[in-house]
């Protein structure tokens, strides 16, 4: 019996132990199962489409900030850092992997939407330090150091599809290298950057205003050369930091940011290049950044109202206790400031009564008011009503139908000044009328639509003092002078609208020579040779021959280069250029349309289409802050070559007649192009230069700006080339 019990206490003991360990073991497998699945399913990279909205709501798995002096303070920040680095050495031909990365995705169920913001060919360029100072919209996007220069580049993406307001909840930057050729075997550094765009045009910036752009965010980590190669796209995953900061630009009322990558700018040469997608050499691999959005509010958030200051000039306080009043409110002024550094303040000035109608008409559409139009009188005859119908018809052909009146625009009042006072008793009363109607109440300002009229003055006539006729009446004058300024004080001067009037003096007819007759029949006349008018045709003899200006025989002389043989001949009249060179501004399409440059209205010269049937500009191709001259037409009529100082430089562009696409094809440092002339064919463009040999040179290339070449090098001046079609 109790051998038995003794087997039964073993064996229950032997169960329980078995049990214990069945369990351990379970509670061992269970914990490691989820601490693999915390590691597996927590903070490991993932792409833009696989990310959840818990990235943004649980800070376990948010990508860390890219920040300059971020630290890396536990493993799991440290997995967090990983997953916002830049994914480096993916290969653009490998489908799988770049397939993690949509480009255009619907709104998922929890009302996110994602799209691909790119940029265009005017948006994108590098920039170097040397002479080859820009190239927009070129295939490569380089940065580095090379023969001596430094090369960055600039981005331009367009935001505007991202609504005010909404939750950037996810961003992706791609960049896919395209050229290693002058990639150095020595490590080097590139880094791209974010700035805060200021909407400049990529034409007027130089390397040393990009490279001056204050960089808002750097991205980390930067990028070796192990990190680059021909089709590795580099993808940066950006964190909270940086998705904050791009919606606080589009909550600014920008449209638009600025990526810009700066490799080394010193030491051995090191030069990469990144796939810009456009032009002939480019890949198929645009900059692109990836973004993932929450759903739009319902009402946009309000654009940042700044606060207006309004500037007066400042009069002498006449007393201490306008002083003090002053500085009390320079001191609140200074306290503001400091509390909100970054209020937006402008200072603006008080805007005076408009002097003319389109003064008045620009200020009221600037402030979104009723348009003010001038009231059309009524024909005072049928010939004027005839000539009214006439005008309309020709502006409607040349510059569209009129634009309808408002319904409600309203006429400018006109209000005439109170005129000068004619004496002090008249200003006595003007200034107590005035004080009355002070006191009375707040004069009625005037309304947006009144017009300032200017009187002109009466002019006042004053005699001169004759000269004394003799020394006595000069004494007397300055006595009589001297006289009143002792008693009265001095004399009264003149008003600005007083005119002396000097008398003519009696002429003296002694010593005039007597005039003579010479009858004609008794004079042989001198027959002048008449003189021999110039054609109005160019010869056909010059007729693909490309016309040009040299010194090489001492002199300035009209010489002719026959562009298939190379011959050179001295051309003895100097009228075929005349013609020829306009003939360059005459449209080949429309005879009536020619090319003018003209001063615009800020007297700046600027390239404009005339049209000679009714007397208008059809069209103004330029309108740069800088002059623009020497237009001509291409054989087709379908574009314009001008030359233009827009950069700092003179170079060539070309642009269609109505100002749109316009094209860079020069590009020079200190060097100048001018003067371009179409081939017959409109392949190529001749113009002169001053670049390599510092002398005037002829210079051929593409219509595309590409294979620029000598066409006559000498080692005399040539200059202003026209190729005769």
């Amino acid at each position: 019996m109790r051998s038995q019990l003794l087997s039964r206490r073993n064996l229950s003991r032997l169960l329980a132990g078995v049990g214990l360990v069945c369990l351990w073991s379970l509670l061992i497998y269970s914990g490691n199962h989820f601490l693999h699945n915390r590691i597996i399913d927590g903070p490991q990279p993932q792409s833009i489409a696989d990310m959840s909205a818990n990235t943004v709501d649980d800070p376990s798995t948010a990508a860390l900030p890219i920040l300059p002096d971020a630290e890396v303070v536990s493993p799991s920040t440290a997995l967090l850092a990983v997953a916002a680095a830049p994914v480096t050495g993916v290969s653009a031909d490998q489908p799988g992997l770049l397939a993690q990365v949509p480009t255009s995705t619907p709104t998922s169920v929890d009302g996110s939407s994602e799209f691909t913001a790119r940029t265009d060919e005017r948006n994108l360029g590098w920039f170097a330090s040397g002479s080859e100072n820009r190239a927009i919209g070129d295939s490569f996007l380089y940065a580095g150091y090379y023969d001596s220069q430094a090369f960055i580049s600039l981005i331009r993406f367009d935001l505007t599809r991202v609504p005010r307001g909404a939750e950037i909840r996810e961003v992706a930057l791609h960049l896919t290298g395209l050229d290693t050729e002058r990639l150095s075997s020595t490590d080097a550094t590139w880094t791209v950057q974010l700035i805060a765009d200021n909407d400049e045009s990529f034409v007027r910036l130089d390397f040393q205003t990009v490279f001056n752009l204050p960089a808002s965010i750097s991205l980390l980590p930067t990028l070796r050369n192990g990190d680059l190669g021909e089709g590795v796209t580099n993808i940066w995953l950006l964190g909270p930091t940086e998705r904050a900061w791009i919606a606080d630009q589009l909550l600014a009322g920008k449209s638009s940011i600025l990526v810009r990558v700066i490799g080394p700018t010193g030491g051995d040469a090191s030069l990469f290049s990144w796939d810009s997608g456009v032009g002939t050499l480019a890949g198929d691999h645009q900059p692109e950044l990836h973004l993932r959005l929450g759903p739009a509010p319902a009402t946009p958030p309000p654009l940042p109202t700044p606060r207006f200051i309004v500037a007066t000039s400042t009069s002498t306080p006449a007393n201490v206790l306008t002083v003090a009043a002053h500085i009390q409110v320079a001191n609140q002024e200074t306290a503001t400031a400091a509390a909100n550094p970054q209020e937006i303040i402008r200072v603006i000035t008080p805007t005076p009564v408009a002097a003319n109608v389109e003064t008045a008409q620009a200020a009221a559409y600037l402030l979104g008011l009723p348009a003010i139009v001038e009231s059309t009188p009524t024909p005072a005859s049928p010939a004027t009503q005839i000539a009214q119908a006439l005008y309309a018809t020709a502006v409607a052909m040349t510059t569209g139908t009129f634009t309808p009146v408002p319904p409600d625009a309203v006429t400018p009042i006109v209000i005439v000044p109170t005129p000068q006072p004619e004496n002090a008793v008249t200003a006595v009363a003007q200034n107590a009328a005035a004080t009355a109607e002070r006191l009375i109440g707040t004069p009625t300002p005037l309304p947006y639509n009144a017009v300032m009229a200017t009187l002109t003055p009466t002019p006042l006539l004053i005699a001169a003092t004759a000269t004394p006729e003799n020394l006595a009446t000069a004494s007397f004058q300055v006595a009589l002078a001297t006289a009143i300024a002792q008693t009265t004080g001095t004399a009264t001067p003149l008003p600005a609208n007083a005119t002396v009037v000097v008398p003519t003096a009696t002429p003296n007819l002694e010593g005039t020579p007597v005039p003579l007759l010479l009858f004609l029949d008794q004079v042989t006349p001198t027959v002048q040779p008449t003189a021999t008018p110039a054609p109005n045709a160019v010869p056909q003899s010059l007729f693909g021959k490309i016309l040009f200006w040299s010194d090489r025989n001492g002199s300035d002389q009209l010489f002719a280069l026959d562009p298939v043989s190379g011959r050179l001949a001295q051309v003895t009249e100097t009228w075929p250029f005349a013609l020829a060179e306009a003939g360059e501004r005459i449209s080949p399409l429309e005879p009536w349309l020619s090319l003018v440059v003209r001063d615009d209205l800020q007297r700046i010269p600027q390239v404009y289409v005339f049209d000679s049937q009714y007397n208008v500009d059809r069209a103004q191709v330029t309108s740069w802050p800088a002059q623009s001259y020497d237009p001509v037409w291409s054989p087709a009529g379908d574009r314009v070559a001008f030359v233009s100082v827009e950069t700092g430089n003179d170079e060539i562009y070309t642009a269609r007649p109505d100002g749109t696409e316009i094209r860079q094809l020069t590009q020079n440092g200190w060097e100048w192009d001018k003067h371009p002339t179409w081939s017959p064919d409109g392949a190529q463009i001749v113009f002169w230069s001053n670049r390599d040999s510092g002398r005037r040179q002829l210079w051929i290339m593409n219509v595309d700006g590409s294979n620029v070449r000598p066409l006559l090098s000498s080692p005399y001046n040539d200059w202003n080339p026209v190729w005769v079609k």
